[in-house]
């Protein structure tokens, strides 16, 4: 496998050598590649996050006033994880780096490979999929512009992230030269696919820490890396500011509630099997939605951890049952639910026991939509959506990220017999003629009625 790849390899690089002497040909003009070296760099200043601790960004100049940009990334521990140098055009390469530090020439952030779906939903956003020749397959789509260029072909999927399609991503490569990806920290777990990337496909990896982001804006923020290494910062910026205006304006309207009138929310799901409930934990950003929203965790489950606490069906029930809200994670658990409603969600996952909860009884059942889990590019919009749920008294079964169950099942209109609708049209014809002496009796009198009244008139 790996003899194969290499021959692969070698074809892909050749062509890059001849692509790239082409190139050269057709523009005299263009000026000489240089080295230089990072101790001859000067810090222009780091920028400050917003909510963001996982990253941070550091500009720098050169004697000849050139920009560069250093992305660094951190664990969840805050640890430093790895660090790259944005080299701009017409530099090719950096001398006396510190350690842990990689380097990204013009060239390498042209393409990039992506396997990470908050990563995707983010490029998306800032309209830079056209820079994302291809992805993973571990992801089914909601966001209906990843979902069409998948299947335009403009992003191809190479396999599992756990067992990428190495001789496809070649074959890309020969087309789309790809040199760098950013995967989700899954990756951790697949240390074979990181080294057979690096040495038979010449791609390096950074990891998408946000899903470790405590804040849900945070998560947001990304998107400036994003924006850095495509040189779209305008681009980028514009989509996060958008959503903490958003945020800014709902806190306004949420005043400052005291905990004792904050209205509490249980959010879970469970499977088919029926044997686990998974309720958010306290500290996870969907419960941290609900906080920034006006609400509270309906008793404080998990403290100081994200993800999920299983719970069994009598813990479940004795704990989370007097929830004034439940907003129920459709993504995870409604796999196979045909009947999406309310009724039809206790039919396939829950049971007739649900209607003791307080949430049931007050009809504030609630789910997320299908691409709640994808749009990290709306943190800002699904608290406005959330508050407004919890909040107005007038609010829609039918918000953005959020929608209202209703306990009233779909009726689908029964199939019409053919020889039974025959004989209801004959039924009508028949019934018409029968009345027919009695609506031209009924004419006859009405017009006398206004004959009368028109010699009154004269």
């Amino acid at each position: 496998m790996k003899r194969r790849l290499a021959l692969i390899l070698g074809a892909v690089m050749l062509s890059g050598m001849l692509f790239f002497a082409a190139a050269c040909a057709k523009n005299e003009e263009k000026t000489e590649d240089v080295t230089v070296s990072y101790r001859d760099l000067t810090s222009t200043g780091k920028e400050e996050n917003t909510f963001a601790q996982l990253f941070a960004i550091e500009h720098f100049t050169d004697g000849e006033k050139r920009e560069y940009s250093q992305i660094e990334i951190y664990d969840k521990d805050k640890a430093l994880n790895s660090s790259w140098l944005l080299l701009p055009e017409g530099v090719k390469g950096v001398e006396n780096v510190p350690e842990k530090m990689q380097v990204m020439t013009s060239q390498d952030r042209a393409n990039i490979m992506v396997s990470s779906a908050s990563t995707m939903s983010l490029i998306n956003a800032m309209g830079a999929l056209d820079k994302v020749p291809m992805t993973t397959s571990d992801t089914t789509w909601r966001i209906e512009e990843i979902k069409q260029a998948i299947e335009d072909g403009t992003v191809q999927e190479v396999g599992k992230y756990s067992a990428p399609d190495y001789e496809k991503i070649l074959t890309i490569s020969a087309e789309k030269p790809v040199t760098f990806a950013v995967f989700s920290t899954m990756i951790d777990y697949e240390p074979e696919v990181e080294e057979m990337l690096s040495e038979n496909c010449n791609i390096r990896v950074m990891r998408d820490q946000s899903s470790s982001e405590s804040h849900p804006l945070a998560r947001t923020e990304w998107i400036k890396i994003f924006g850095e290494i495509f040189d779209m910062r305008k681009q980028s910026d514009a989509v996060f500011d958008a959503q903490v205006d958003v945020l800014n304006k709902t806190l306004e309207q949420i005043g400052d509630i005291p905990e004792s009138e904050r209205k509490s929310v249980l959010v879970f799901y469970t499977t088919s099997s029926k044997d686990t409930y998974y309720v958010r934990n306290a500290a996870d950003y969907v419960t941290e939605l609900v906080s920034l929203a006006g609400g509270k965790q309906v008793t404080e489950i998990g403290a100081g951890k994200s993800g999920n606490t299983k719970m069994d069906l009598e813990t479940f029930v004795d704990t989370c049952s007097q929830a004034d809200y439940v907003l129920y994670n459709w993504t995870s658990g409604a796999s196979g639910v045909e009947d999406e409603t309310l009724q039809g969600l206790i039919d396939a996952r829950l049971g007739d026991w649900f209607k003791q909860f307080k949430a049931y009884k007050e009809e504030n059942v609630w789910r997320t939509s299908n691409d709640f889990y994808q749009k990290m590019d709306k943190m800002g919009e699904m608290v406005a959506d959330i508050y407004e749920m919890l909040y107005d008294e007038d609010v829609s079964d039918n918000l953005t990220y959020v929608n209202r169950l209703t306990n009233e099942p779909a009726v689908e209109p029964e199939p019409q017999d053919p020889e039974k609708e025959g004989c209801s049209s004959a039924m009508g014809a028949g019934s018409i003629l029968l009345m027919l002496p009695l609506l031209c009796t009924a004419g006859y009198f009405l017009a006398k009625k206004n004959q009368a009244k028109d010699e009154r008139r004269k």
